[in-house]
């Protein structure tokens, strides 16, 4: 003879009670995901940043050449506003002009960074001159990085004369 037990589910209240266990623990981490994605793209892009800015300082180094590295959007001549988010090329400046020309090698470009990243640096230095050594004479250069949390977020690279860069987590301001 087989016995078998009835069968129990959950209650009305039991349901309500799970569920609004569910919804509170949801209202919690879905500002916490946000705020991590928002961090993990900034990230990304100064990373590919300062990728671009180590080849090009290598590249100097390797050819004894000097090398540029300047934002544009067309990829056929630097733009001269600063503004890195647009994108940026990297290439050889045979004649030493700092304009991409006839005699010029191109070494890279970069697309435009995530729509919601701006990377905005000072209109005094539009571009970073690489000697054959490997320096970036001149001023300090700071590409500031900000997004639509503001400046309470934002981070910036400095590249300095020897041409190394860094990253600086206080900025003063995004824009």
């Amino acid at each position: 003879m087989t016995f078998s037990k009835p069968t129990q589910g959950f209650t009305l209240i039991e349901l309500i009670i799970s569920l609004s266990i569910i919804a509170i623990l949801t209202a919690y981490a879905i500002p916490s995901y946000q705020q991590f994605k928002q961090n993990q793209t900034m990230t990304h892009e100064i990373n590919r940043l300062v990728a671009t800015i180590n080849y090009a300082r290598t590249q100097s180094i390797t050819i004894s050449k000097h090398v540029i590295l300047c934002p544009s959007v067309s990829f056929n001549a630097c733009d001269g506003d600063s503004q890195w988010h647009n994108g940026w090329m990297v290439f050889v400046d045979s004649n030493r002009d700092r304009a991409f020309n006839d005699g010029d090698r191109m070494l890279l470009n970069e697309n435009r960074m995530n729509k919601t990243l701006t990377a905005i640096a000072s209109s005094f230095r539009p571009k970073i001159r690489f000697d054959a050594i490997g320096f970036a004479p001149g001023t300090n250069l700071t590409i500031r990085f900000c997004d639509t949390r503001g400046s309470d977020h934002g981070k910036a690279i400095i590249i300095s004369n020897v041409g190394r860069p860094r990253l600086s987590q206080n900025i003063i301001s995004c824009y």
